[in-house]
């Protein structure tokens, strides 16, 4: 297939975007059983900072080398500035990074259009903040929106009168942490790079999600032992309320993920949290290989940056 000079640049760009993405995510997937443990020694806001990160990070750090490496030893030493010949390995690997990408646009862009409306409920002020008072039964106490995001209230929790006004400002004051801290904009992303049936994507959700909402917990009670245990009452008297049906993908509620209430209630309470089952590791095997593949990945691209004819023979290849 003939390419002009700039399509064969950008040809080149994805292909080594898609390489060094897979070549970290190998690395990473070796390296995380052996992390993860230091990671539980940190505190909860570090976890979901690390939660986020870690996921983010070979796609950006893919881009990087990319634009900072790979194009500019190709642009400094190429001269055939005319159409040339590129190899069906290179333009494919291309085009599926290209596809690979878009689906996670058009993943982002469905979840921004199935936010949760709040344009037309009743605004009240409660501690200080605008809250957005909605008749329905779910979210009880979310935040909704990625760029303006707001709290929505459900007058269904508002009504229950177990829920006092001290109660409602700590919940808020949970809420707020999420706003502060970006929460939705990160879930968004997060929800955006998964691809369909991909567990280790959905893994890392679930991870950063439970310690979006431990986090915000801390922000919440800070070292107060007495709004600890008001925070612990509020998620007890918000499950006893209305189980969750459903939950909006772009809210983060006060009860987003019920199956970790016993763990939040008993980190609020000062108890020893029951601890997950623990998974198995894989055979040794598959995590040599896993390395092994990696390193061969690595190696040619930091090859492939430095020796132009490397380059030439990756984009005729095939």
């Amino acid at each position: 297939m003939l390419l002009s000079y700039w399509l064969r640049v950008v040809c080149l760009s994805l292909f080594s975007v898609g390489t060094i993405q897979i070549t970290l995510h190998l690395l990473l997937r070796f390296a995380m059983p052996r992390a993860q443990r230091s990671i539980d020694r940190m505190s909860a806001r570090t976890q979901e900072r690390l939660c986020f990160a870690i996921p983010i990070a070979p796609h950006l750090l893919a881009l990087l080398l990319t634009l900072s490496l790979v194009i500019p030893q190709y642009i400094r030493n190429e001269t055939n500035l005319q159409s040339e010949r590129v190899g069906i390995v290179c333009f494919a690997g291309a085009l599926a990074v290209t596809l690979r990408y878009l689906y996670a646009i058009l993943r982002g862009t469905r979840l921004l259009r199935n936010k949760h409306e709040t344009e037309d409920t009743p605004v009240i002020m409660t501690a200080g903040l605008p809250v957005h008072l909605t008749t329905e039964i779910y979210p009880q106490l979310a935040v909704t929106g990625v760029f303006s995001p707001r709290i929505v209230l459900s007058q269904h929790l508002l009504a229950n009168p177990a829920f006092s006004p001290e109660l409602l400002e700590i919940a808020l004051a949970h809420e707020k942490a999420h706003i502060r801290h970006f929460d939705n904009l990160k879930h968004l992303l997060l929800l955006s790079l998964v691809l369909p049936h991909q567990s280790i994507g959905e893994q890392w959700q679930q991870r950063w999600r439970h310690a979006a909402e431990i986090a915000a917990d801390e922000d919440a009670v800070g070292s107060n032992s007495s709004r600890a245990i008001q925070l612990a009452e509020t998620l007890l008297i918000a499950a006893r309320t209305v189980s969750a049906p459903f939950t909006p993908e772009l809210s983060l509620s006060l009860l987003q993920h019920e199956e970790n209430l016993d763990h939040r209630i008993h980190r609020l309470l000062g108890e020893n949290p029951p601890q997950p089952v623990a998974h198995p590791e894989k055979p040794r095997a598959i995590q040599a290989a896993a390395l092994l593949a990696a390193g061969a990945c690595v190696g040619l691209i930091l090859i492939t940056a430095s020796f132009p004819q490397l380059v030439e023979y990756v984009l005729h290849l095939g």
